[in-house]
């Protein structure tokens, strides 16, 4: 009798050892992935655009911040807490702006709160708001409520409408996260941005469908009056250490915050990205959450911290 109780226990800790590491540490990325991104379309797309007429500085807007442990970001990553941030950015052009997100407001910043170091800041809120209505278009890297709040509770919606540049499953996804389940009528009937494949949206903007994190996930690539070139990679990745360390999040993500990802698509996504990184020493990859990251990044000139508006 005491053998067939070994048996049973063993078996059980066999089945939660595997059980463990399929929801927590199993997220390698593949060792090839071919076809993710096409930096050479992307230039060529905008390779006759004056330098006058490109994004002179981008600019970023931390609307709110929390603390998350690292396994949440990254499976298998056991390194105590890393800082996420809530995060839109402006492209500065001449005499005009583009804003790209939309991030959170304060209703759902508390809501979705994390830790006790969670944090809203509504001043850089009434900018981000602020900004959406000056700007000339507005985008979303995809259609998850930290990143559309200021679009789907936008005070004025039928001002904000014409300014929307939106796929067609994002526009689908709103509702999910407008006031009682009821988008805007007139944010409803946007057309739709068509996206076969890479679309230049703007001078040295390129829209490019990359679904995986979710079903209208766009990538944008950015170049510079300067000649820096960006890739805005929205949530492909939270951290820039997933993009090192090749593993996306875990399964246990999924179930719990019903992210529904594609997770093979992700994966190929991030393996596409470590080796582009390594192949294009000069391209600035901005993920949207990874605050030390970005910090970093405002910090050697790459962006800009604050939205600009005009009073």
């Amino acid at each position: 009798m005491l053998k067939w109780g070994l048996r049973i226990v063993g078996v059980l800790v066999l089945v939660l050892g595997i059980a463990f590491w399929w929801m927590l540490l199993d997220a390698k990325a593949p060792k090839t992935a071919t076809g993710e991104f096409d930096l050479t379309a992307y230039r060529a797309l905008v390779a006759g655009d004056d330098p006058a007429t490109l994004p002179s500085e981008i600019r970023l807007e931390t609307i709110g911040t929390d603390m998350v442990p690292s396994f949440a970001t990254e499976a298998g990553w056991f390194d105590g807490t890393k800082r996420l941030d809530y995060t839109a950015l402006q492209l500065i052009y001449p005499g005009r702006t583009i804003v790209i997100g939309a991030a959170v407001n304060a209703a759902y910043s508390e809501e979705a709160a994390q830790s006790d170091e969670a944090s809203f800041d509504a001043g850089a809120y009434t900018r981000m708001v602020t900004a959406l209505m000056q700007a000339e278009q507005v985008l979303i890297t995809h259609a998850h409520p930290d990143h559309v709040m200021a679009i789907t509770n936008h005070p004025d919606p039928a001002a904000l409408a014409p300014k929307l540049r939106l796929n067609v499953v994002q526009i689908a996804t709103l509702p999910l996260f407008s006031p009682d389940g009821v988008l805007a009528p007139e944010i409803a009937a946007v057309d739709p941005l068509v996206l076969d494949g890479p679309v230049k949206v703007a001078p040295g903007l390129v829209a490019v469908p990359t679904p995986g994190h979710s079903g209208g996930s766009t990538t944008f690539y950015v170049r510079r009056a300067d000649g820096a070139e960006y890739l805005l990679v929205g949530d492909i990745v939270w951290m820039m250490h997933n993009i090192e360390a090749l593993r996306s999040r875990p399964r246990l993500l999924n179930f719990v915050f019903g992210l529904g990802e594609d997770r093979k698509a992700v994966q190929r996504q991030v393996r596409a990205l470590h080796d582009l990184s390594a192949s294009e020493p000069g391209l600035i990859i901005v993920p949207s959450h990874d605050g030390v990251y970005l910090d970093g990044l405002v910090a050697g000139g790459k962006l800009k911290a604050e939205f600009a508006v005009s009073e």
